[in-house]
């Protein structure tokens, strides 16, 4: 298994779930309330955000749908090399991407790698349902299913060692850093010995860090 940052790296000290609700209370007047409410309730708001992980991301998907992240087009330059279609081989590439939203890395992908086939799961039920209602979504090219990967075994839905490349985009900041070894483990199941792990996240010192102690 071999890692593949994108430039930047997850750092605990700066994970997005740790500034959740402040930044829900800031920036969205539709979360305020109930950010608001459990802050009051809740001394430790990472703890209750985690055990309420599912209710939050489909709320968000409801509300906001394919509309709030924009499709990532730029993962064909930086990453090209690891979707393209091997010439020895006569196998499908497949790629896995964990917490998929609404597909914003799925249609770009299998618009420019005709050959790609998709494994893409989310905790949100919402954010399925928007991948699966897609324009673009082919059951023959995407399999898109619902997964928490922090408890549930990858394995009761991909057969181990059958994916060639996963993506972790922004998708380790949204848990708990004491979860993220068993999120790796869990991923390491159904990866190829000689697969790929992309990732990319947050980091020390980067602008979105920075946005938010304005």
């Amino acid at each position: 298994m071999t890692v593949v940052p994108l430039a930047i790296a997850v750092d605990p000290r700066y994970c997005r779930w740790r500034h959740q609700f402040s930044l829900f209370i800031s920036h969205d007047p539709w979360f305020r309330p109930m950010a608001i409410q459990a802050a009051r309730k809740y001394p430790n708001l990472a703890e209750y955000y985690q055990k309420n992980a599912t209710k939050f991301w489909d709320n968000f998907y409801k509300r906001h749908k394919n509309k709030f992240f924009k499709d990532r087009h730029y993962l064909e330059k930086d990453w090209g090399q690891y979707f393209s279609d091997d010439a020895n081989s006569a196998n499908v590439k497949v790629l896995l991407e964990v917490g998929c939203g609404a597909g914003n890395t799925i249609f770009p992908l299998i618009a420019a790698y005709p050959e790609l086939y998709v494994q893409a799961c989310d905790i949100s039920p919402h954010a399925i349902a928007l991948v699966k209602s897609h324009a673009e979504f082919k059951e023959d090219r995407v399999n898109a299913f619902l997964c928490d990967v922090t408890v549930d075994n990858l394995l009761e839905r991909i057969n181990p060692s059958s994916v060639d490349v996963i993506t972790l985009i922004f998708m380790l900041s949204a848990v708990s850093p004491h979860k993220m070894p068993s999120i790796l483990q869990n991923i390491k199941r159904v990866l190829k010995p000689d697969g790929y792990v992309l990732l990319r996240d947050y980091a020390i010192g980067d602008f979105a860090q920075l946005a938010s102690t304005l």
